[in-house]
């Protein structure tokens, strides 16, 4: 001990260092003689639990909204459920994260056997910013409520049986900023009007959602990708799109119309897919100059006339074939 302590006369860092390594002994020497038992004890007993709300209403009515939520998808059935319906804090329950007041803030409880109708009750949760529901067997329509939900930045629910349309509810999220409908049974038309302006990924591939592209969709302003492919999609695509487009995925619809020039102009635009549809016209030349474009499908439609100059061999990625009406690349 002497010779430690003697060491602690150096820098302050080195006196801190000591002394650290002087507790620790200390602390092991204590639990050698009290018992390892109660050293456990102390420890556990000095570790933070996780919060609750400090309102017992509002702490009340979080929990008989998980419940609800609970009931309405099968919740006995999950694969985990740890400690769902229980007196722990709800932080502690399987796939719940909460803030520093104890309210609930993110559920992710993916590829868990959840089966049934999604319940509106969850959009009790005021604070919830992101809804994890991904590879499950959730049925039925996505209920209007949902829209009451105004935390709301994430919505993932790919990979269930949801049917029906989007509800125009979701459409208007204020904070939304990803929604993920892909491979589900959805079908019905989209929304005509969105006010989502954090909104950046819109994925609903592999549905059957019908009708036309809403063009405010497109014009949401810091929109980057939309992914809509293999739907039932009809009508022109929109010709005025946001400036941050990255990538548009439209292939495999029944889309009619012409290729909008508008795409040109996209200077983060890199990755475009309106293969298998039925668009008619030209290749726009303006696709020529689109400096970031790597991908570019046209393949099985309707157009005509030449292909640009030097667009095909700048590409990573092009085709264009199955056009009859088109003249050879250059």
């Amino acid at each position: 001990m002497p010779n430690t302590l003697a060491r602690c006369s150096g820098s302050p860092r080195d006196r801190a260092a000591s002394l650290l390594v002087i507790g620790l002994l200390l602390l092991g020497i204590f639990c050698l003689r009290a018992g390892t038992n109660n050293c456990v004890a102390q420890q556990a007993n000095t570790a933070k639990s996780l919060p609750e709300p400090t309102d017992k209403v509002l702490r009340e009515s979080e929990r008989r909204a998980l419940i609800e939520f609970y009931e309405a998808l099968g919740g006995p059935d999950w694969i985990e459920r740890d400690f769902w319906g229980s007196d722990r804090p709800v932080g502690e329950w399987h796939g719940i994260e909460t803030d520093a007041d104890g309210r609930v803030v993110r559920l992710t409880i993916y590829d868990n056997n959840l089966i049934g109708p999604l319940s509106p009750a969850i959009c009790q949760l005021q604070r919830l910013h992101t809804l994890h529901l991904s590879f499950n067997k959730i049925s039925g329509a996505m209920p209007d409520g949902l829209g009451e939900c105004r935390a709301l930045k994430n919505l993932w629910v790919k990979g269930n049986k949801i049917t029906g349309r989007l509800p125009d509810s979701v459409a208007v999220l204020p904070e939304l900023e990803y929604l993920d409908l892909h491979a589900n049974e959805m079908s019905g038309p989209l929304p005509t009007t969105w006010n989502t302006p954090k909104l950046k990924i819109v994925r609903a591939e592999d549905n059957r959602i019908s009708g036309a592209l809403p063009a405010q969709m497109f014009r949401q302003p810091l929109l980057e990708e939309i992914f809509m492919h293999n739907n039932e999609l009809t009508g022109t695509i929109p010709t005025t799109l946001n400036p941050n487009l990255r990538a548009v995925l439209l292939a495999n619809n029944k889309l009619t119309g012409p290729v909008p020039g508008e795409f040109g102009g996209l200077k983060k635009l890199t990755d475009l897919r309106l293969n298998r549809n039925q668009l008619s016209g030209p290749i726009p030349a303006s696709l020529a100059g689109a400096a970031s474009l790597q991908v570019l499908r046209l393949d099985n439609n309707r157009l005509v006339g030449p292909i640009p100059a030097g667009l095909a061999k700048r590409l990573m990625v092009f085709d264009a074939s199955h056009n009859p009406g088109l003249d050879p690349a250059r």
